[in-house]
C-alpha cells in the first residue's frame, strides 16, 4: 500500500485535503491562533419561507396539481415529480389533494375557478397523458386562478416512458420561467463519492432531486473529488495506479500525473483550476481541460487548495492557511491580489461559488464547535449567513446552476437540498455522499 493510500485511508481522506485542509498540517502555533477568530454566526431559526423572485420577497405561491388525464401508470409519476420539483423548487406551496372541491372529469383540462378558489389555489396545473406502446407524449396547461380559465401556459413534451421524469423537469422548469423571468434546474445532475467497500470508493451522479443515481467509476480503488468538465465529462482524482492522479471519463491515461497530488480539478469553459503539489506544498494552477497550459496560481508557502470560479470565470474562491487557520479567499482567474473574505470561524473550507452572473455569493463549510455545518458569505461586503445548526454534521455544499438550492451532505442521511438562506431542507438521495459538484 502506498503512501498516499494510507494516507487517505488513515485519516479520513485527510480530509480531503483538495477541498479542505487537514488537521494533522495545522501546528500547535496555528491552533492558538484559530481560538482568536471570531465565532460564526447562529442561524436565524425564526425566519419564515419566502421566495426571493430576484426583484421583490413573497409568500410561497400555493399550486394545485391534479392527477394527469389518460395512462394510469404514467400520470401517478407524472404527479409525484411535478409534486417533488414544485416543494425542492422552495417557490411553490403544493395543495393537498384531498382538499380538491372541484369535479375533474367534468373540468378535464379547464378549470371552474370557484372550487380553486375556495381551497385557496393561486394557480393550477394539468396534464394530459397520451401513451402508444413505449411512446409518450404530455400536453400540460398552467392556469392561474385570478387571471381566469384560460391557461397561461402550454406545452406538449413527447418522449418515451423512460424520459417521463425528465419531461416533467422541463415543464416545471418553464413553469417557474413564467412567474420569475428564468427557468429552474430541474434536469441537472449531482456528483459525488460515495464509499462502497472497505479501501474502497467511487464516483457516482444522480438527477438532483433524487432520481437516476449511477456509478461512473469501475475500478476496485479509491476515487474522490468528481467534477463536471467540458462536454458533461466527469474529472476525479483516482488512487488506481496507487497515487492520486486525475482523470476523466471516456479516457484511461491520467489527466495528469504529476509527483504528489492532482485533485480538486473544477471548470470555466475549457479552463481547469487544479491543485498539484509537484512543486512542494498543494498549490492551485490554471490551465487547459487536457492538462496542458499549466500555470502556477499561488505561492504563498502555505496550502492553498479547493479552487471554485466566479460567474464569470474572472476570480477564483479558495481555501488557504496562510494566515494561520483555514479561510475562504479570493483571487484573480490569472493569479495574485489574493484577498481573505472570511474572518469568522476557525476552519472554513469547500467553497462554491454561486454561478448566478454577478453574484458574490460563496457557500462553504465552517467548522462550528465540534461539527461542522453550512454557512454563505458575500464575497464584497463579508456577510455571512449560516444555512445549518443542530443538524448533525453538514459539509461540502454545491450551488445550483440558478443559485436556489444549496446542495450538501449531512450526516442525517445522504444529500439534502436548502434553499440559500437554509429553509426547506429537504432529503434528495439516502445513503453516504461527499465532495458534492453542480452541474451547469
Amino acid at each position: 500500500m502506498t503512501q498516499y493510500s494510507l494516507q487517505i485511508i488513515g485519516f479520513s481522506l485527510l480530509l480531503t485535503i483538495a477541498v479542505g485542509l487537514p488537521q494533522a498540517v495545522i501546528s500547535e502555533n496555528d491552533k492558538e491562533k484559530k481560538n482568536e477568530e471570531e465565532a460564526l454566526p447562529a442561524m436565524d431559526e425564526n425566519a419564515p419561507l419566502e421566495v426571493d423572485i430576484w426583484g421583490g420577497i413573497r409568500d410561497l405561491y400555493s399550486i394545485a396539481v391534479p392527477t394527469p388525464l389518460g395512462a394510469a401508470d404514467v400520470a401517478k409519476e407524472v404527479k409525484e415529480v411535478q409534486e417533488t420539483d414544485y416543494v425542492l423548487s422552495s417557490l411553490f406551496k403544493v395543495l393537498d389533494s384531498k382538499s380538491f372541491l372541484a369535479d375533474l372529469d367534468a373540468e378535464g383540462m379547464n378549470i371552474d375557478k370557484d372550487p380553486w378558489v375556495q381551497v385557496g389555489a393561486q394557480g393550477v396545473t394539468k396534464c394530459t397523458v397520451t401513451k402508444a406502446g413505449e411512446s409518450v407524449s404530455l400536453s400540460f396547461a398552467l392556469f392561474e386562478v385570478a387571471r381566469g380559465t384560460t391557461p397561461v401556459l402550454k406545452k406538449t413534451y413527447k418522449g418515451t416512458a423512460g424520459e417521463v421524469r425528465g419531461m416533467v423537469h422541463q415543464w416545471v422548469n418553464e413553469v417557474i420561467k413564467h412567474f420569475t423571468g428564468e427557468p429552474g434546474a430541474f434536469g441537472t445532475r449531482l456528483a459525488f463519492a460515495r464509499k462502497t467497500g472497505p479501501k474502497t470508493k467511487h464516483i457516482f451522479t444522480a438527477d438532483w432531486t433524487g432520481g437516476g443515481v449511477g456509478k461512473v467509476t469501475r475500478n476496485n480503488s479509491i476515487n474522490i473529488l468528481p467534477a463536471f468538465g467540458p462536454g458533461g465529462s466527469i474529472y476525479y482524482t483516482s488512487f488506481v495506479e496507487g497515487a492520486p492522479y486525475l482523470y476523466r471519463t471516456g479516457q484511461r491515461q491520467p489527466v495528469l500525473n504529476h509527483p504528489g497530488l492532482n485533485m480538486g480539478a473544477t471548470f470555466y469553459g475549457g479552463k481547469m483550476a487544479v491543485v498539484l503539489s509537484k512543486d512542494g506544498n498543494p498549490e492551485i494552477y490554471l490551465g487547459n481541460a487536457d492538462g496542458s497550459g499549466l500555470k502556477r496560481l499561488t505561492s504563498s508557502g502555505s496550502i492553498d487548495v479547493s479552487p471554485s470560479f466566479s460567474p464569470d470565470g474572472s476570480k477564483i474562491a479558495f481555501v488557504s492557511d496562510r494566515h494561520g487557520s483555514p479561510q475562504i479567499f479570493v483571487m484573480g482567474a490569472g493569479g495574485g491580489g489574493a484577498k481573505r473574505v472570511t474572518f469568522k470561524g476557525s476552519y472554513n473550507q469547500t467553497p462554491s461559488w454561486c454561478p448566478r452572473p454577478g453574484s458574490n455569493l460563496i457557500a462553504f463549510t465552517g467548522r462550528d464547535g465540534g461539527t461542522y455545518d453550512v454557512f454563505t458569505v458575500d464575497a464584497g461586503g463579508g456577510q455571512i449567513r449560516r444555512l445549518t445548526q443542530n443538524q448533525g454534521r453538514n459539509m461540502d455544499p454545491a450551488f445550483s446552476p440558478d443559485c436556489r438550492q444549496v446542495a450538501f451532505h449531512s450526516s442525517r442521511g445522504g444529500i439534502f437540498i436548502s434553499n440559500p438562506e437554509g429553509l426547506n431542507q429537504q432529503q434528495v438521495i439516502g445513503g453516504s455522499a461527499e465532495t458534492i459538484k453542480w452541474s451547469r
